[in-house]
């Protein structure tokens, strides 16, 4: 049983630690929206991360700087885990939350005392997949056995997708494994402007990077079936050869860039000011297990989007406020957005009454935080 500091001071005490040594992209907003949810929940929190996290205030908990890691520099990861856990074992920490375990999988020390209750986050299930060739396969077999070893000892493991979960209960326990939707920041749909108000009716919005697994040159190739005035705004930083491939194979002059991380601010702005999102995901991205942070922003902002089959298991059952064609093809998806466009207005008042509402319902920082501490106490 958990205490929140509101709770019976004579009852248990809960201190949490928080491990992220990224702190880039979707990892900051993730971790501040995780802190202030776990400091609400629990008595202590110590936040082990690169930067300091303005929600961690006075009397909640302290934050402990670590050194900010890149996957592949797995000695000194496991230096900076090595660490801080030693300072969680001295601070009587107990329960662990490793939130990248995407990268954690090969840092993690071998030998050495280890939180006896930690849950990983693993944010892509693409590398346990069994269906890998040579080197990759190899690589699959290791990560497999070393996560069951670490789930034989009592540590489980958090997902965001139905596709992760079945992915991990080929070769774990399902009782190990927490199925929890990817949490992200809603307030209410008033909070945000209607399309009517500042969308522009000919601006097509695609939030993230440009793999080849999001779409993105299906979207530019359906620009040759829609109407010339049409153009599409690419939002995120981009790998500079990718954007030049994509740039070759359609009008560049229908293509604008905001090549860089922007502002949650900004990236309202963006969402808002677009006709439609469109996430043209391609089959491979579903396969792989992964949430959608630019859908699930999408649906938190109460706006319309035109996808594919590959990102449907995401939305909310019975969902009204987007249109769903087949992935890798590029006159569907030019028709859908004609659809879309065509009856825009109600697909617009359909989002704002479904999305922001499933978001706080499935998706909110205090029900993951919630859903992960319950799971420990299971």
């Amino acid at each position: 049983m958990f205490t929140s500091h509101d709770g019976d001071p004579t009852g248990p005490t809960v201190r949490i630690c928080l491990f992220d040594d990224v702190a880039r992209g979707h990892h900051g907003p993730y971790l501040s929206g995780l802190v202030k949810a776990t400091a609400e929940c629990v008595d202590y929190v110590l936040v082990a991360s690169p930067e300091p996290v303005p929600e961690l205030h006075e009397g909640a908990g302290r934050w402990l700087p670590v050194t900010r890691t890149r996957h592949r520099q797995v000695i000194a990861g496991r230096r900076t885990l090595e660490q801080v856990t030693d300072i969680a074992r001295a601070e009587d920490i107990d329960i662990f939350f490793d939130l990248n375990l995407d990268k954690t999988i090969w840092s993690w020390p071998r030998g050495g005392a280890r939180p006896a209750r930690t849950i990983h986050v693993l944010h892509h299930a693409h590398h346990y997949v069994d269906d890998r060739r040579g080197l990759a396969r190899l690589r699959t077999f290791s990560a497999r056995k070393r996560l069951l070893s670490w789930v034989e000892r009592g540590e489980k493991v958090a997902v965001h997708t139905l596709r992760a979960f079945e992915i991990l209960a080929d070769f774990l326990p399902q009782e190990m494994i927490v199925r929890i939707g990817y949490p992200i920041g809603a307030g209410s749909s008033t909070e945000y402007p209607s399309a009517d108000e500042t969308s522009d009716p000919r601006r097509l919005l695609f939030v993230g990077q440009v793999r080849v697994e999001k779409g993105a040159g299906v979207l530019v190739e359906a620009l040759r079936w829609l109407p010339d005035d049409i153009e599409v705004v690419f939002v995120g930083p981009q790998n500079p050869s990718r954007r030049a491939e994509l740039e070759s194979h359609g009008d560049a002059s229908r293509i604008t860039w905001i090549d860089r991380y922007v502002s949650d601010a900004e990236l309202a702005r963006s969402i808002s000011g677009a006709a439609l999102v469109v996430l043209p995901y391609l089959s491979s991205f579903g396969r792989h297990g992964g949430a959608s942070g630019a859908l699930l922003d999408t649906l938190a902002h109460g706006r319309p989007l035109v996808t594919t089959s590959a990102l449907a298991p995401q939305l909310p059952s019975g969902y009204e406020g987007a249109v769903v064609v087949e992935p890798g093809d590029a006159r569907s998806l030019a028709d859908g957005i004609m659809s879309g466009l065509s009856d825009l207005v109600e697909l617009s008042r359909r989002a704002e009454s479904q999305g922001p509402a499933f978001i706080r319902d499935r998706h909110s920082f205090e029900g993951y935080v919630r859903a992960l501490l319950a799971s420990d106490a299971g």
